[in-house]
């Protein structure tokens, strides 16, 4: 239930936030009877946060990889045990922890 309720509370406190940013750059709340083809607007939007989610994407598996290069190189001097952790904590970031490495 915790993990509801702090998904609650940061919807809430988003949708909040991006209310506000309307009413600045609109300088009125959101009305559903503007003549907007909110449809469009919507489809465009996620669009968007497609746009947004594959960047991310790309962006951790640069990262997750370039860690992994660190650690390669420096295995010889570091605990299996930890390489192994590291290992397994970078495949939980990048999505890929049951395909293993």
């Amino acid at each position: 239930m915790k993990h509801l309720e702090n998904t609650v509370v940061d919807f809430t406190e988003r949708a909040t936030e991006q209310e506000m940013k309307g009413i600045k750059k609109y300088g009125k709340a959101l009305d559903p009877l503007d003549d907007y083809d909110w449809l469009t607007m919507a489809a465009e939007e996620q669009v968007d946060g497609y746009k947004y989610l594959l960047a991310e994407m790309k962006k951790r598996e640069y990262v997750v990889e370039g860690i992994r290069e660190i650690i390669d190189l420096h295995e010889k001097d570091m605990d299996p045990f930890y390489v192994g952790k590291a290992h397994d904590l970078l495949n939980q970031l990048n999505g890929s922890h049951n395909k293993g490495r």
